[in-house]
């Protein structure tokens, strides 16, 4: 008794094998390189780099906390002229390929939504504050080109100078100085 195969037995069968032949064809899903440089700039004033003790930088995976690279910015505080005397125009970077940046490559493999937070400056923790954004990174789509991520930290570095942490104040009057700088 010989049997045939019916159109009804045939579609799943086929199904089945093309699907098991895409499955072994496929090549895998590799992690793509993409670079991303973050600069720190302080608020209407300059970028905060090794003078400062420079930023902590922290890039995470914004869904599952991952951590995905960390580091400090380490450069120059930038252009003083671009930066604080000429007028900014839309598009146009304001870092300068010395200016304080910490730079990571992402190994990533989809879309992933990234988190990413400075804190700082990190010679004057008595100042620090932090800033924080969230973005989407592409596989092979690079965020190190002109200012790259761009985070902007407010607040001023102060430096009690007088009267002295360890001295006991009475009801008088006392004359304070201190060294303050824009961060």
């Amino acid at each position: 008794m010989r049997r045939t195969l019916t159109h009804a037995c045939l579609t799943p069968l086929v199904a089945a094998l093309l699907l098991a032949t895409l499955l072994l064809a496929a090549p895998p899903s590799l992690a793509e390189e993409t670079r991303v440089t973050v600069h720190v700039l302080s608020h209407d004033a300059k970028m905060i780099g090794s003078s400062m003790g420079g930023a902590r930088v922290t890039l995470r995976d914004a869904d599952s906390g991952e951590l995905l690279a960390e580091g400090v910015t380490r450069g120059s505080t930038g252009d003083t002229g671009k930066l604080v005397m000429e007028p900014r125009r839309r598009g146009e970077p304001v870092s300068t390929p010395e200016a304080g940046r910490f730079d990571a490559v992402l190994d990533v493999d989809v879309p992933t939504r990234v988190e990413v937070e400075a804190y700082g400056p990190l010679a004057q923790l008595q100042s620090a504050v932090s800033a924080s954004r969230t973005l989407w990174v592409l596989p092979g789509k690079h965020l190190d080109v002109g200012d790259g991520v761009l985070l902007e930290l407010s607040g001023f570095a102060v430096d009690v100078l007088a009267p002295p942490a360890h001295t006991r104040l009475k009801r008088e009057e006392v004359e304070v100085r201190a060294n303050l700088v824009m961060l």
